[in-house]
């Protein structure tokens, strides 16, 4: 019983250490986002909402790299060099100030 109360602490205390750096992603519907999605467009991508959402997320957090190269690959972004564009785009767009 001590060790399930241990882990069931520690997944809280994860959980709230966490929960600052979730909302540092601006979300949908937010004027952030929309300033987000019109860097984006300005510099060629024209993505959906969820996805430039996920994109975000994964430049400034972190994330699974191989399947959103493949979610942006279906939406257009291909060719040499145009993920690390689109990461670079979303670094200066999205992630906050450091």
């Amino acid at each position: 019983m001590g060790r399930a109360l241990k882990a069931l602490i520690a997944t809280m205390v994860t959980a709230i250490a966490l929960a600052a750096t979730a909302g540092a992603i601006p979300d949908q519907g937010t004027p952030e986002f929309d300033t987000y999605m019109q860097g984006l467009e300005r510099n060629g991508f024209n993505l959906n909402p969820d996805t430039a959402w996920r994109v975000a997320h994964q430049a400034c957090e972190g994330g699974l790299p191989g399947y959103i190269g493949l979610e942006v690959a279906a939406q257009g972004v291909v060719g040499p060099g145009a993920n690390q564009r689109l990461m670079d785009v979303a670094r200066t767009y999205a992630c906050p100030v450091q």
